[in-house]
């Protein structure tokens, strides 16, 4: 019981520090979204948070999306990641919570609906690549797809993650993230830093 109260309490309590970054989302250059990405630490919690609103209105391609990530680690492992996706092709969740044996999760995706536990640790995440530049061979979780992304740098100036049939390449300047680049048989979709947005507080 001491264990659940202290992981709710870590997941809403408020944060010393915070980070704020704002990306915009853009396909073929035109800009259909933003997503923001904060980061807040207190103590030896850390909560990772993304807010994106998607909306793609092509003739033959339409896409409404509004993608909400909240995770929380406390001493570098997560302790709690829940994921809401609201869209015009459906209503997803996945809630992922650490448990004796690992993790304990439970997701209803747009192809499937899945219960599995994890084993071991997560001491990274998709959230926290926003703020913290990986290293090759990092295995990083997906806290919507409640799996793993693979992580290799095949050039100096960008490193490549992969999840199934998931392609990103992540882009960093001075440790911070720069850039993605989703790749698609389409066309790619493209999530840039507007480094204007950038607020820091503290409380």
């Amino acid at each position: 019981m001491n264990k659940i109260f202290l992981t709710l309490l870590l997941f809403f309590s408020f944060n010393c520090f915070s980070q704020t970054r704002e990306y915009a989302v853009k396909v073929v250059g035109v800009k259909v979204g933003t997503i923001y990405a904060t980061k807040a630490t207190s103590g030896d919690s850390t909560s990772y948070e993304l807010k994106s609103k998607v909306d793609v209105n092509f003739l033959v391609y339409k896409l409404k999306v509004d993608y909400r990530v909240h995770s929380v680690l406390l001493g570098g492992e997560l302790q709690r990641s829940l994921v809401k996706v609201e869209s015009n092709r459906g209503n997803f969740l996945t809630d992922t919570k650490k448990s004796k044996e690992g993790y304990d999760v439970k997701s209803v995706q747009h192809e499937d609906k899945v219960n599995k536990k994890i084993k071991g640790e997560i001491n990274s995440t998709f959230a926290s690549l926003y703020f913290n530049e990986p290293k090759a061979k990092d295995k990083v979780y997906a806290e919507y797809y409640a799996d793993f992304i693979n992580i290799t740098k095949p050039s100096p100036e960008y490193y490549k993650g992969v999840l199934n049939d998931n392609v990103d390449e992540y882009h960093y300047e001075d440790g911070e993230l720069i850039k993605i680049v989703k790749k698609n048989k389409i066309t790619d979709m493209v999530i840039e830093y507007q480094p204007q947005s950038n607020k820091k507080t503290r409380k």
